[in-house]
C-alpha cells in the first residue's frame, strides 16, 4: 500500500468515525519537519535543510522541497535532474512552473538544442514562443516562421523582451511594411497603450510620425480635434484620428459626440467599418449614460458589427425607458442562447404582460419562478408565489471519495499545504488539479473541501461541477456569532451581511483582490481606516483586515454607513461595490424607477452582477439562518431621482 493510499484511508477514517480519529494525524510530524526544512532552505541553512529533507522523501509535499532546490539552482541543474522531476510529477502545477523556468534559463544561455528538447507542443506562453522562434530561425527566415512572428506582432500591447530578437528579424524582412506598423499602432491606440504607439512611430517616416503624435494628443483631449487645422482635409489619417476622437469624446458626452459625428459624415468619406465602429460606440456610451435615445442608436448598428454587448444594451436601454415593444423586439433579435438567459426570459415575459399578453407570459414566469436565482425570485414575486430553494445534496459514497484521493494526489497535496499554512500554494495546487476533473469528480472534490472546512474551494468547485443545489456546500453558515453581534448592534439584516460576504469572498478569510481589497468583506485598506476612524478605533493593519472579527466589524459598519447615506438597500449594495459617488451618478433624472429595472441597467457589468448576487444570496441566507423570508420586492423599493 503506497503512502497516498494510506493517507486517503486515514482521511476517510477521520471523516467516518468522527472524534475517534479526529486527533490522529499521521503526517503531523512530517508536516512540521517540512515547514522547518523550507525555512532552513530559505535562510541558507544548507546542512539543516539536507538533514530534514532526507527524512521527507515519502511525504506528499516533498516535491515542493525538490522544486525549490532546482528552481533556485538552475545553473547547476542537469537535464536529467529536470526530466526526473517533470516525469515524476506530471500531475502537479510545479512541473509546469519548473519547465517554464528551465526553458527561460536555457534560452538566456543560448542552449537552443537543449531548449528544443524540453519545449512542449502545447505551449501558450508568448515568452516561450518567442524563444522557440529564436531557436528555430533560419537565414533567410522561412514563410511559416514569419507568419508566427507576425501573429505575435499584431497585438496592442508590449510583448515580453524575449520577442525583441524575433521582431528585429521581422522588421528587417520584406514582410514588415508601413501597413503592418500602422496596424499595430492602431491596436495600441485602441487598447490605450499610447507609449507603445509612440515607440512604434519611430519606425515610420518623419511626415507620418507627426500623425501618431497628433493621434496621441487627441486621445487625451478629443474635443480639440473638432477645429484642429491638420484635421480639416479628408485623408486616411484624418479619418482615423477623427473617428478615434469621436469615440473618446463619447465617453464623457455621448450626445455631443453624436452631433459631432453627424456633421463629420457630411465632410469625410469614412469607411463602412469606421462608421459601424463609431455607431456602435456611440450607442453603447449613450446606454451607459442612460440617454433615452440609446436603444434607437444601437438598433442602427449594422448587423455585421452587432455583438452580445450591443444586443444586450439595446434591450437594457429600452427597458430603462420602459418601452416594452422595443424591448420585445430587442430580445427577439438575440440568438436563442442569449434569449435563454434568466435576465431576458424574465424581461421578455414581463414586457409581454405589459403589452397585454399576460397569458403568453405566464408559462415562462412560472418556469422561472421555480428556479433559485435573482430573476427567479423576481418572477415568484410577480406571481405572488413562494420562493423555491431546491436543496439537493450531492450524493456521495465513501468509496468514491477514497477512489478520488487515490487517483488524484493533488487533493492530498493541497490539503497538506493548507494545513502547513501555505494557503496560496494550496489554492494553486487545487485549482490546477481540478481543471482535469470531470463533473462527477468535481462534485466529490467539493464535498471533500466542504468537510475540511475549506469553504471557498468547496463553493467554487461545486459551481464548476454544475451541481448548484447543495445549499450546505454552496451556502455554508459561517461566522454566525460575529455577524449576529454586528447585526444587533447596527440594526442590519444578518442575511444581508452574509450575502455580501458570500458574494465578496466566498468566505475566503485571507482573500486579496487584484486592486487590494482584503478579507471576507473585501475592504480596501483606505476604507477600513476611514471606518475605524469614525468608530474611534486604531487604524487597522493589512494583517488585521484579514482577520474575521475585524473585517466583519468594519465591513458591517461601512454597510451601515452607505445604507444611511443612500437610504435604500439596493443602492447601498451597489455602493458597497462601486462607491457612493458612482451610484449617485446612476440615479434617474426624472421620475422614480422600479428597482428591478435600475439594477438590470447598471452600467458596470461587475456591479450589476454583484447587486443581483448579493440580493439573491441574501434571500437564500434568510432560509439558511432560519429567518422569515423577506421578498425581494420588499428589499427593493423604487429608486428615487437625483436631487439637483
Amino acid at each position: 500500500m503506497n503512502t497516498l493510499t494510506r493517507y486517503s484511508l486515514y482521511l476517510l477514517g477521520a471523516l467516518l468515525c468522527g472524534s475517534a480519529h479526529a486527533n490522529i494525524d499521521p503526517y503531523a510530524d512530517a508536516r512540521d519537519r517540512f515547514v522547518d526544512a523550507r525555512n532552513a532552505f530559505q535562510q541558507g541553512h544548507t546542512e539543516r535543510y539536507q538533514q530534514l529533507a532526507a527524512t521527507l522523501k515519502d511525504y506528499p509535499l516533498y516535491p515542493y522541497l525538490r522544486y525549490d532546490e532546482l528552481r533556485t539552482n538552475l545553473a547547476r541543474a542537469s537535464d536529467a535532474d529536470i526530466r526526473a522531476f517533470l516525469d515524476g510529477n506530471p500531475d502537479s502545477v510545479l512541473a509546469d512552473r519548473l519547465r517554464h523556468s528551465w526553458l527561460a534559463h536555457l534560452a538566456k544561455q543560448h542552449q537552443w538544442d537543449r531548449f528544443l528538447s524540453f519545449y512542449p507542443a502545447d505551449n501558450t506562453s508568448a515568452e516561450l514562443t518567442c524563444y522557440y522562434l529564436h531557436a528555430t530561425r533560419s537565414t533567410p527566415p522561412e514563410a511559416a516562421w514569419l507568419d508566427k512572428a507576425v501573429e505575435l506582432w499584431k497585438v496592442g500591447r508590449s510583448q515580453p523582451n524575449a520577442c525583441d530578437p524575433v521582431f528585429k528579424i521581422l522588421v528587417d524582412s520584406p514582410r514588415m511594411t508601413e501597413a503592418l506598423i500602422w496596424e499595430r499602432i492602431r491596436l495600441s491606440m485602441d487598447s490605450g497603450s499610447l507609449s507603445l504607439a509612440s515607440y512604434l512611430s519611430r519606425m515610420l517616416p518623419a511626415e507620418q510620425r507627426q500623425w501618431v503624435d497628433l493621434w496621441r494628443q487627441v486621445h487625451h483631449r478629443p474635443s480639440e480635434a473638432q477645429d484642429h487645422p491638420k484635421l480639416q482635409k479628408d485623408t486616411a489619417q484624418t479619418r482615423e484620428i477623427l473617428a478615434h476622437a469621436v469615440q473618446r469624446h463619447a465617453r464623457s458626452d455621448a450626445e455631443a459626440a453624436h452631433q459631432w459625428w453627424e456633421s463629420l459624415l457630411t465632410r469625410y468619406r469614412f469607411s463602412d467599418q469606421q462608421q459601424a465602429q463609431v455607431t456602435r460606440e456611440l450607442g453603447l456610451r449613450a446606454a451607459y449614460q442612460r440617454l433615452p435615445q440609446a436603444h434607437v442608436w444601437l438598433a442602427a448598428v449594422p448587423a455585421a458589427s452587432r455583438d452580445e454587448s450591443t444586443r444586450n444594451w439595446q434591450a437594457r436601454s429600452a427597458l430603462l425607458q420602459q418601452d416594452w415593444p422595443a424591448l420585445l423586439a430587442a430580445v427577439d433579435s438575440m440568438p436563442a442562447e442569449e434569449q435563454s438567459e434568466s435576465e431576458w426570459r424574465y424581461w421578455k415575459a414581463f414586457a409581454q404582460a405589459k403589452t397585454g399578453n399576460r397569458l403568453e407570459a405566464l408559462p415562462e414566469l412560472s418556469e422561472l419562478a421555480g428556479e433559485r436565482s435573482y430573476h427567479g425570485f423576481l418572477a415568484a414575486d410577480y406571481l405572488n408565489w413562494n420562493y423555491s430553494l431546491s436543496h439537493q445534496s450531492i450524493e456521495v459514497k465513501e468509496t468514491d471519495l477514497e477512489r478520488l484521493q487515490q487517483e488524484q494526489p493533488f487533493i492530498i497535496r493541497a490539503r497538506e499545504l493548507r494545513l502547513a499554512n501555505l494557503s496560496y500554494e494550496a489554492r494553486r495546487e487545487w485549482g490546477y488539479g481540478t481543471q482535469r476533473l470531470d463533473a462527477r469528480d468535481l462534485e466529490l472534490a467539493a464535498v471533500l473541501a466542504h468537510r475540511w472546512n475549506w469553504h471557498d474551494r468547496a463553493i467554487i468547485t461545486a459551481a464548476r461541477s454544475g451541481h448548484q443545489d447543495d445549499l450546505d456546500v454552496r451556502f455554508p453558515v459561517l461566522y454566525e456569532r460575529e455577524v449576529n453581534q454586528m447585526s444587533s448592534k447596527l440594526n442590519l439584516d444578518p442575511a444581508w451581511i452574509m450575502g455580501v460576504m458570500r458574494q465578496e469572498s466566498a468566505f475566503m478569510e485571507d482573500a486579496r483582490s487584484p486592486v487590494g481589497a482584503l478579507g471576507l468583506m473585501q475592504l480596501m485598506p483606505a476604507t477600513g481606516s476611514q471606518v475605524a476612524k469614525l468608530l474611534k478605533l486604531p487604524r487597522p493593519s493589512r494583517t488585521s483586515l484579514l482577520q474575521a472579527d475585524t473585517n466583519i466589524q468594519l465591513g458591517s459598519n461601512y454597510l451601515r454607513h452607505v445604507l444611511d447615506e443612500l437610504g435604500n438597500q439596493v443602492l447601498a449594495t451597489a455602493a458597497y461595490n462601486a462607491g457612493p459617488h458612482r451610484v449617485r451618478r446612476w440615479l434617474p433624472e426624472g421620475d422614480a424607477v422600479p428597482a428591478a429595472i435600475w439594477v438590470d441597467t447598471i452600467p458596470f457589468s461587475e456591479t450589476r452582477g454583484y447587486v443581483r448576487g448579493v440580493l439573491a444570496f441574501t434571500t437564500v441566507y434568510d432560509a439558511r439562518l432560519q429567518r422569515p423570508f423577506t421578498p425581494l420586492e420588499k428589499r427593493m423599493p423604487p429608486i428615487s431621482p437625483k436631487i439637483n
